[in-house]
């Protein structure tokens, strides 16, 4: 029901086929051939298993090999919600990986995200070279990689009750509640993490102007220029960032927060369970610049 593992997210400014095609090609080149087990292409209710087939190298224009994609292409195009995904099958400590969008109306930006989970013990190298590669095809608005809360959504609100104590301890673990996040997307960045995607239009805001460059002095950081932004990446892998057993990295953590904090969300949908109740989702997204608002919620 709840596990910690590795999530990479994406939030781009729209969908479009070469994109997700290109994202995809450079996925199956990171991950097992075991991933492409079951998948699940709009208007799917749940997974499929797939039939044998060579879903590594094969091109995604073959519909023989992926008859599925045909519809998310058609899909794309039309504005229509759109969701793809592709799993190992396993329970616990698998690998994963996501497209989705919500219903897009012509008068409204589009609400996109990438998202690909690993299981914990995953090589961190292996992760950062894969963001780095999806984010020069990806225009991308932020984005986000380290550990992570996985849970059943099923027991959404069970899983919740538990995650809130964890994430009053341990403050480098990204607590995700992506139908909450996404609408938002457009308007501020969510997370600091291990790998932070600013992207070009948050880069470009007057009010992390003045900050940019002392992203690039934090001890154990590197910021670098990739694709239409930048990636900031905090300490060679991730870590849990507890506050009980202080992790020497966190201090960059704490140092990246309050730089980017004029551009994180202040305004968000609750996430479930305690977070809904105290009202408190805003100031854990705002916990490394104002950690005595986190604290006492």
């Amino acid at each position: 029901m709840l596990e910690l593992g590795i999530d990479l997210t994406i939030y781009a400014e729209r969908l479009s086929v070469p994109e997700w095609e290109a994202v995809l090609d450079i996925y199956r080149k990171y991950a097992p051939a075991e991933v492409w087990t079951k998948a699940k292409a709009s208007p799917d209710i749940g997974f499929n298993r797939l039939p044998a087939g060579d879903y590594v190298n094969a091109p995604l224009s073959d519909d023989a090999a992926f008859p599925f994609l045909r519809r998310i292409r058609h899909r794309t195009v039309r504005g229509w919600r759109t969701e793809f995904r592709i799993w190992d099958g396993k329970l616990s400590q698998s690998w994963s990986a996501c497209v989705y969008r919500l219903a897009h109306q012509a008068d409204e930006p589009e609400y996109v995200f990438y998202r690909f989970l690993f299981p914990w013990d995953t090589a961190p190298t292996l992760v950062a070279s894969l963001a780095r590669e999806l984010a020069k095809h990806i225009e991308y608005l932020s984005g986000h990689a380290g550990f992570c809360y996985l849970y059943d959504p099923y027991f959404k609100a069970t899983a919740f009750a538990q995650i809130f104590p964890w994430a009053k301890r341990y403050w480098a673990v990204d607590v995700e509640d992506l139908n909450a996040t996404l609408p938002f997307m457009h308007i501020g960045m969510k997370a600091i993490s291990w790998l932070t995607f600013i992207g070009a239009k948050f880069l470009a805001d007057p009010k992390l102007e003045a900050r940019r460059q002392s992203l690039k002095t934090i001890p154990g950081a590197v910021l670098k220029p990739c694709g239409s932004g930048a990636l900031l990446q905090l300490g060679e892998k991730p870590i849990l960032g507890d506050r009980h057993r202080l992790e020497p990295e966190l201090a960059s953590y704490f140092a990246a927060g309050i730089l980017l904090d004029p551009v994180l969300l202040t305004n968000i949908t609750e996430f479930e369970g305690p977070f809904a109740k105290k009202g408190c989702t805003v100031d854990w997204i705002h916990r490394f610049a104002a950690p005595n608002a986190w604290t006492s919620a």
